[in-house]
C-alpha cells in the first residue's frame, strides 16, 4: 500500500504548495482571461461584457487572418533554413579533425546573442543608405540588387525568415551533432560494405537513426515559430504594410497601442488554441510504436 492511500491527509499536505501556485499562477490568470476575452476593456476602466463579439471580429479581421498566413510561410522557411541546414551542418561538421571544432563553435555563436542585438545588428546590416549587404553588393558591381530590403512587403518577411535562421540553425545542429555522434561507426561501417556512399547512407541511416529529434526539433521550430515576436518588433514591427504582421505582434498592437485589451486577449487564446491544435495533431501524426533501440 502506498503512503498516499495510507495516509492521504499527509500526502495532501505535501502537494499542497505546489497545488496553490499552480492555482494562482497557472489557473487563476487563465480563467480570468477567458473571461475579458468576452469583454471590452482597455485595461483601466470597468470590462464591458460584450459575448461573443471579439471572436467574431477576430475572424473578420483581415489582418489578424493574413497574420495566420505569414507565420505559416516564416515557419515553412524556419524548417528549411533552422532544421534541415542544422542538420545538414551537423553531418558535414561530424568530425574530430583540426578545425571541425572551431567551424561548429562558430556556427553555434548566434545562438548566444539575444534575438533584440540580433534584430538590430541585422537591421542595420540591411539598411538601405547605410547598410553593409547593399555596401558590398555596390562595390562587387551588383548596384543593380541594392534593395531597402525590409521596406519592400516581397523581401522583408524572407529577411526575416533568413535571420531567425541565422540565429537558430546552430542550437539545431548541436542537438543533430549530439544524436548522430550516438550512431555506432558499425552501422555505417557495414554499409560502406554493403556498397553505400554518403547520400545513401545520410537518406537510409542518418534520418532514420534520428527521426524522433527530427520529430522534436520540428514541434520546438514550429511552437516557436508561433510564439515569434521580438526579431519581428525589431526589424519591421509588421511591416512594411502589415506584410510581416504575424499574431503575436498584432496582439501586441491591439493590447498597447490601441488599448483594445478585451479583443487582444481573445486574439490570444484563438493562438493558444490553435498552437494547441497543431501540437496535438502532430505529435499524433508523427507517433510511432516501435523504437529504434541502439
Amino acid at each position: 500500500m502506498s503512503l498516499s492511500q495510507r495516509h492521504p491527509l499527509q500526502a495532501l499536505l505535501f502537494v499542497l504548495p505546489a497545488l496553490i501556485m499552480f492555482g494562482i499562477f497557472v489557473l487563476a490568470p487563465l480563467f480570468s482571461s477567458l473571461y475579458y476575452s468576452f469583454t471590452h476593456w482597455d485595461g483601466l476602466s470597468s470590462p464591458e461584457w460584450v459575448g461573443w463579439h471579439n471572436y467574431k471580429r477576430a475572424f473578420n479581421d483581415d489582418i489578424h487572418l493574413s497574420s495566420y498566413v505569414h507565420v505559416s510561410i516564416y515557419i515553412l522557411g524556419t524548417l528549411v533554413v533552422e532544421v534541415f541546414f542544422g542538420l545538414v551542418m551537423a553531418v558535414l561538421l561530424n568530425s574530430d579533425r583540426i578545425g571541425f571544432k572551431l567551424m561548429r563553435t562558430l556556427f553555434f555563436t548566434p545562438v548566444i546573442l539575444s534575438m533584440v542585438s540580433a534584430g538590430l545588428l541585422w537591421k542595420f546590416a540591411l539598411d538601405y543608405n547605410y547598410g553593409l549587404l547593399n555596401a558590398i553588393l555596390k562595390s562587387i558591381g551588383l548596384g543593380s540588387f541594392v534593395q531597402p530590403w525590409l521596406s519592400l512587403p516581397e523581401t522583408a518577411l524572407l529577411c526575416v525568415t533568413i535571420i531567425s535562421g541565422w540565429k537558430y540553425a546552430g542550437f539545431f545542429m548541436i542537438i543533430f551533432f549530439t544524436a548522430i555522434r550516438r550512431i555506432p561507426n558499425s552501422i555505417y561501417e557495414a554499409a560502406i560494405i554493403d556498397g553505400c556512399g554518403p547520400l545513401s547512407s545520410f537518406m537510409h541511416i542518418t534520418i532514420p537513426m534520428l527521426r524522433e529529434n527530427i520529430v522534436i526539433c520540428i514541434l520546438i521550430a514550429v511552437t516557436g515559430g508561433f510564439a515569434g515576436f521580438d526579431l519581428f518588433y525589431t526589424m519591421t514591427n509588421g511591416g512594411p504594410y502589415n506584410s510581416t504582421e504575424i499574431p503575436t505582434t498584432w496582439i501586441i498592437k491591439m493590447a498597447f497601442d490601441r488599448n483594445q485589451m478585451g479583443y487582444s486577449i481573445a486574439l490570444t487564446v484563438i493562438m493558444t488554441l490553435v498552437v494547441g491544435a497543431v501540437s496535438i495533431i502532430y505529435l499524433n501524426v508523427t507517433k510511432r510504436k516501435d523504437v529504434i533501440d541502439y
